[in-house]
């Protein structure tokens, strides 16, 4: 059974939460309070205005680089594309083998359940932890763009866009993040999400 998230000081409380951008958990509206356009809990909004008074900006995102990024979806490429790219190899050679006339577009159905365990794969572990297994390899996390957990919807919608746009605009899907200033892709500005380094 699913826990349903609530508010720590109000427990009673479960809609309309927002994260703290310090923190990172969960709170009601009462709980939170802005500071420069970002939400902090009571602990955080002590720690954060000491860092401002201080001279250090804690909420400025440390934005992971290009190669750190190509590098996880190698990682998560690989992780899918061999078990899924034996399948349908050995998919191929059933239906090359029983059939003289063999009919490439039979395997339509199989490219579209690939893309589908894509999309599954990634949004699943974006909601559970933000990372990838290849974005763990390289020490990368997708999070907000003020630095809190992604949502459920979020996390779908990102894993949705960067595979439709991967698939239809591929080059115009990345090309952005090497010219904007938070290196973000089309699928990142689509879902309001950065990539930032995370040990």
């Amino acid at each position: 059974m699913e826990m349903v998230p609530s508010c720590p000081n109000h427990p009673d409380v479960i809609e309309g939460l927002r994260y703290c951008s310090r923190c990172g958990r969960a709170y009601c509206t009462d709980c939170l309070v802005a500071i420069r356009g970002n939400t902090y809990c009571a602990p955080c909004k002590a720690e954060q205005l000491l860092d401002l008074t201080s001279g250090v900006d804690q909420s400025a995102l440390e934005l992971a680089g290009i190669g750190r990024r190509f590098a996880a979806l190698l990682i998560d490429s690989l992780v899918l594309g061999l078990p899924t790219g034996i399948v349908f190899v050995l998919l191929a050679v059933v239906a090359v083998a029983g059939k003289s006339d063999f009919n490439p577009i039979l395997f339509q159905p199989v490219v579209l359940l690939v893309v589908v365990v894509y999309v599954v794969y990634e949004a699943l572990m974006l909601a559970a932890r933000g990372q990838t297994l290849g974005k763990m390899a390289m020490k990368i996390k997708v999070v907000r763009a003020d630095g809190t957990p992604l949502s459920r919807g979020q996390a779908w919608g990102r894993a949705f866009m960067r595979q439709i746009l991967a698939s239809c605009l591929s080059l115009f899907n990345y090309l952005p993040a090497f010219f904007t200033k938070d290196r973000t892709c089309l699928h990142d500005l689509v879902a309001n999400t950065r990539v930032v380094n995370w040990s």
